[in-house]
């Protein structure tokens, strides 16, 4: 039950901030977006790859041990609300999204440092677009 609980919740967490969790099956970081729109040399493809491996590792280690906690769960199973658990949990989710978060905008930055000037100003356009972190 915890396990699939678990999944819930960082279901949960991926569906309200639209940025994706560190897991073995989920692209975490645009870097395909990147590399095509961008129109990235071999060389700067290899720089991405790895500052994508390093941020995907960082994300891998954000702790959700605090979405291990039934308290939503329970709380339809029993039927009465607890605000105080409630807003725990809510909480937890909003700590790792932010980290997430983060982590995200680090490797974007990370990224912006390996880009000509033109690409630089195509990658401030992406973001003010489409919000990549």
């Amino acid at each position: 039950m915890k396990k699939v609980f678990k999944i819930v919740m960082m279901a949960t967490v991926l569906a309200f901030s639209g940025v994706a969790m560190a897991s073995n099956s989920t692209e975490t970081l645009p870097q395909d977006t990147l590399s095509k729109q961008l129109k990235l040399s071999p060389e700067q493809m290899k720089t991405v790859k790895t500052l994508r491996e390093d941020a995907q590792k960082e994300i891998a280690k954000i702790n959700t041990d605090s979405l291990t906690q039934d308290a939503i769960i329970n709380m339809f199973q029993t039927g009465e609300w607890n605000d105080s658990e409630a807003k725990k949990q809510l909480s937890a989710i909003s700590n790792i999204q932010s980290q997430v978060r983060y982590q995200r905008a680090k490797y974007l930055f990370d990224v912006s440092r390996v880009l000509t000037t033109e690409q630089k100003q195509q990658l401030q356009q992406m973001l003010i677009e489409k919000q990549l972190y």
